[in-house]
């Protein structure tokens, strides 16, 4: 039996545990008797519907390394390479552990943001360097690896393997929304909770300041107050604390006529339920890059808050480049203006996605070729 080890992001986050997902339903499609460890934070719900799959926190190091040394692969994901030592610090531990047992590193559908400070470019490449393979899912993160010097051959720029996921079945989805409250038609919203406080390497990479924050937190609101008069706006969490959406549905409430049009969703459901949920919906007013993905998926029409480059890019590859908006210059008549008209062409749009999931899935499928050659 083969056994595999994954790391690089967490369960805790509705598009990271997307990412772990894929690569679950990747491994188990071309090797359906691997045994697959998951080195990272838990999530309840994801223990409840896939109790086969072993968890362990990175906190838990001796039994982590315990089972990288049991696997004869070890697969890296998510966007685990920035600008922190500890950080750094883990990818050298795990990948060097690897070649040091001659286990096999793949590198797979990873995102990487642009690394400005020179001991991190330097202490990347080497680490990367070590790597079997490389497969990003962006642009960002192919110019990102080569302006520290790793390109091709080395690295391969593909689709997200995300895009190979399904929503769940109809009627699941149909009860959570009964037991939400939530009756379609309905605007969904999900929202990057942005604030003084976030990591420093974060501010480097997004180019946040408090300033620009406050003022586009005020528009983004004032946006969602305009959209509530058409229907019921329903927040989806998709941060790792609820704490931080209702945070952000706090703020905006009190920015609305009519606070009560807005509703919070209980809990963080699972990435498939998002899916679902996001099928349901009218629109989705998206400051998540992964709601916009998921849209892709679901062909349910997306207008978006730009607040990094790997947004621009995703909805430039829909079709829907029209109906972005930098964070920094969020224009409140400008996004009035892109909501009536994505309404008014919401079966065109929803038409347009659904050929181009179509085609983003057999993309994806392909991708994972190369994974494939690791599984063998």
């Amino acid at each position: 039996m083969k056994r595999i080890t994954v790391w690089g992001t967490s369960f805790k986050k509705v598009a990271d545990e997307a990412q772990l997902l894929s690569h679950y339903k990747i491994i188990k499609t071309f090797c359906p008797e691997a045994q697959v460890t998951f080195i990272s934070q838990p999530h309840h719900e994801i223990r409840n519907r896939f109790p086969e799959i072993h968890i362990v926190p990175f906190a838990q190091l001796g039994q982590a390394i315990t089972k990288l040394l049991q696997s004869q692969l070890l697969v890296i994901g998510g966007g685990p390479f920035y600008e922190e030592i500890l950080q750094m610090l883990k990818c050298a531990l795990l990948i060097l552990t690897a070649r040091l047992f001659r286990i096999p590193v793949l590198v797979y559908g990873v995102t990487v943001f642009p690394i400005k400070l020179w001991w991190a470019k330097l202490g990347y490449r080497w680490i990367l360097n070590q790597a079997d393979a490389i497969h990003v899912r962006d642009q960002v993160a192919a110019k990102s690896l080569s302006d520290i010097g790793l390109n091709p051959p080395k690295v391969h720029a593909g689709g997200d393997p995300r895009l190979i996921l399904d929503p769940d079945a109809d009627d699941h989805i149909q009860s959570i929304l009964a037991s939400e409250g939530i009756h379609p038609p309905f605007i969904a919203l999900t929202t990057r909770h942005i604030h003084k406080d976030v990591p420093a390497w974060v501010k480097r990479a997004h180019g946040f300041d408090e300033v620009s924050i406050k003022k586009s937190n005020r528009v983004m609101a004032r946006v969602v107050d305009s959209l509530s008069e058409l229907g019921q706006v329903v927040l989806i969490p998709m941060h790792p604390d609820l704490d931080e959406d209702s945070q952000t549905a706090h703020y905006i409430r009190q920015q609305m006529r009519e606070p009560e049009k807005l509703k919070i969703l209980s809990r963080r459901y699972l990435s498939s339920e998002v899916l679902g949920i996001l099928r349901a919906a009218d629109m989705l007013f998206a400051g998540r890059l992964g709601s916009a993905l998921f849209c892709s998926m679901t062909g349910t029409p997306v207008m978006a808050i730009a607040y990094e480059e790997r947004m621009n890019e995703v909805m430039n590859e829909l079709g829907l480049g029209d109906y972005v908006s930098d964070w920094r210059r969020l224009d409140y008549e400008k996004m009035i203006s892109q909501s009536k008209r994505l309404r008014a062409s919401r079966a065109e749009v929803s038409k347009s996605l659904m050929a181009k999931s179509d085609d983003l899935r057999r993309q994806a499928w392909q991708d994972a070729e190369l994974y494939k050659k690791f599984l063998a």
